[in-house]
């Protein structure tokens, strides 16, 4: 899954060996400081009886230390405390050794002063803890680390699932989206085929009543010849728009092919778009220039309100004199004249009028995007 990042994958398969390896060491060290401690005050016992010469003192620290590792309560869970008690002089009183036994043994009197010598002289203690690798308690350890690794991995893998699920249904809307947009094409060409015919066929009538009317009047026959470059500029139109909407709807088709496929971004998606309509506008309408910003504006409307805008540059381009301007804006640097146009309720159209007559369209937007669009026309 590519939502799984792989050094997530790496840290949970790391991580639970190498903090049970610092977690156990640790806990050796621990011990071994705990044990040492507790070892150094009870190893000797009650020096008074070893100064009577009661019991040698050899006898009494392995009694003493050997008491104390049987009640050890980690025991039984793979602790193993080596200790290792020593003279000054490298004598080892503890852990004990068979020795050969004398013929006389010795008075208790001696047995004191032997006591008093090495208590006097002093003793060394080595404590090292080890931990076996099979016992309960280290792989209880390990357990509790693996634990936690594997409800890092399941977190990210249930965070990356969700993504996944959203990404998946919002390819299938805009899968919907752009074939829905394919449906009103289709039917938009259909329409724009039947006005194909109707014109064809008006103005091979028209033609043949100029070729019956030539003896007619020189006014009545140019009405006529304007009546045809009017139909023949209609039916280029047509044709222009037609041709359009087939290149339109190719691309469609590849933007649903790459959708499907997940190869779309959106950036691209939106370029292409703009890219087609500023074709398709500067083909069809001829007396109108249009700015980068505007047709960047048009492709972010919704399908309808593209059909209401399309209208109004329609008229725009036809007879600009009909169209009811709602209001000239001022802006700060520029000193020519800009007006704003309503449509579909909520929709703003921005243009000029250009030195010798032609149209500029400089930004088309919503009440949404006026802010933007009026910052934008105090820039030019």
């Amino acid at each position: 899954m590519k939502y799984l990042p792989l050094k997530i994958i790496i840290l949970c398969i790391i991580f639970p060996p190498v903090f049970h390896l610092g977690a156990v060491q640790s806990l050796e060290k621990y011990l071994t400081d705990v044990y040492k401690a507790e070892i150094e005050n009870v190893y000797t016992g009650d020096t008074r009886v070893l100064f009577d010469g009661n019991i040698r003192l050899k006898d009494a620290v392995n009694n003493n230390i050997d008491n104390y590792l049987q009640s050890l309560a980690l025991a039984p869970w793979g602790v193993k405390p080596n200790v290792i008690v020593t003279t000054k002089k490298g004598a080892i009183i503890y852990p004990s050794f068979e020795e050969e036994d004398s013929l006389l043994p010795p008075t208790r009197e001696q047995i004191a002063s032997e006591n008093f010598k090495q208590l006097t002289g002093g003793m060394k203690i080595q404590v090292d803890v080890s931990l076996e690798r099979s016992s309960f308690l280290v792989i209880s350890i390990f357990s509790f680390f693996l634990l936690i690794s594997i409800l890092i991995l399941t977190y990210y893998y249930r965070v990356g699932a969700i993504k996944a699920k959203m990404e998946y249904f919002h390819k299938e809307e805009e899968i919907n989206r752009l074939l829905e947009l394919e449906k009103k094409n289709r039917e938009r060409m259909s329409e724009l085929a039947q006005d194909r015919a109707f014109l064809s066929n008006e103005f091979k009538r028209i033609k043949n009543l100029l070729e019956d009317s030539k003896v007619k009047s020189r006014r009545n026959e140019d009405d006529m010849i304007d009546e045809i470059v009017g139909l023949e500029k209609k039916i280029d139109r047509i044709h222009s728009l037609y041709d359009g909407q087939q290149e339109e709807n190719r691309v469609l088709k590849d933007i649903i092919s790459q959708y499907e496929k997940g190869e779309l971004k959106s950036g691209r998606h939106r370029e292409k778009a703009s890219t087609l309509v500023s074709r398709r506008f500067k083909t069809v309408y001829k007396d109108i220039i249009f700015h980068p910003k505007a047709i960047y504006g048009f492709t972010d409307l919704t399908d309808e309100m593209q059909i209401k805008a399309e209208e109004i540059v329609r008229q725009l381009d036809e007879n600009p004199a009909l169209i009811k301007i709602k209001r000239k804006v001022l802006t700060k640097k520029n000193i020519e004249a800009i007006f704003e146009i309503t449509f579909s309720h909520s929709g703003r159209i921005y243009f000029s009028k250009e030195q010798g007559g032609k149209v500029k369209v400089l930004a088309i937007g919503t009440k949404n995007t006026q802010d933007k669009d009026l910052a934008f026309l105090n820039t030019l």
